[in-house]
């Protein structure tokens, strides 16, 4: 590979890095307005906002190891084909914990719905109970993918 591609990708691994502690700021914030709003909308509002970040923040640091990883391969392709063949484990984990993340995020949709159609106490505390396990199935599934991506086993 060429001395400018090499650059060009090390740019971009530059960028994605500094954009995640941006990121992680930004839910930090939502999340704690979330928290504190007196108001059903500005909880949902935020706490939407709040997953939009962690999601997104999740995907920067992907893509950062992806960009790693390639970067490695262009400094020393022979390298890189040695760890490769060293680790090719089947990844089915991490397809689990997407589809994990993705159920927690449509039972949050759910429960939000509910919320705000429920009609007496009983369906209130349901809904209620299902946003919050919903947020917490989300919470661990985020930290799987942050130890995952900790031990390069994220793709």
């Amino acid at each position: 590979m060429s001395r400018e591609e090499i650059r060009q990708l090390e740019k971009m691994i530059e960028i994605v890095a500094r954009a995640i502690p941006k990121e992680t700021a930004a839910a930090k914030l939502y999340d704690k307005t979330a928290k504190s709003s007196v108001r059903e909308m500005t909880r949902m509002l935020f706490g939407k906002l709040h997953s939009d970040a962690r999601e997104h923040e999740q995907k920067l640091r992907a893509t950062l190891n992806i960009l790693r990883r390639d970067l490695v391969r262009m400094r020393d392709p022979k390298r890189a084909e040695e760890e490769a063949a060293a680790y090719a484990p089947s990844q089915e984990f991490n397809v689990n914990i997407r589809r994990t993340m993705r159920i927690s995020k449509d039972l949050k949709e759910l429960a939000n719905e509910g919320l705000s159609v429920a009609n007496d106490p009983s369906c209130l505390a349901m809904y209620q109970r299902m946003h919050e396990m919903s947020s917490e199935i989300q919470q661990l599934a985020e930290a799987e993918v942050e130890k995952h991506i900790d031990a390069d086993k994220w793709n």
